[in-house]
């Protein structure tokens, strides 16, 4: 019984670590979006953005094609 409660926890701490990666990635796309928001804003270029955020220029034209409002 003992094991099988230590592997309950051990599945439910990596579950919860999982989670919590997932919400950090989560908050870092945000960040990124919200700079790369900003600095189009201050009329940066698609490509110098890219540099900034460390993004691809594909994703980063992706982004705001999807962005722009119809």
């Amino acid at each position: 019984m003992c094991e099988i409660m230590r592997e309950f926890e051990r599945k439910s701490k990596n579950e919860g670590r999982a989670e919590g990666r997932a919400q950090e990635r989560q908050k870092a796309k945000k960040r990124t979006e919200a700079i790369m928001r900003n600095l189009r804003e201050e009329g940066m270029s698609y490509e110098r953005i890219a540099r900034i955020t460390n993004q691809s220029l594909s994703k980063v034209k992706s982004f705001f094609k999807t962005k722009q409002p119809a």
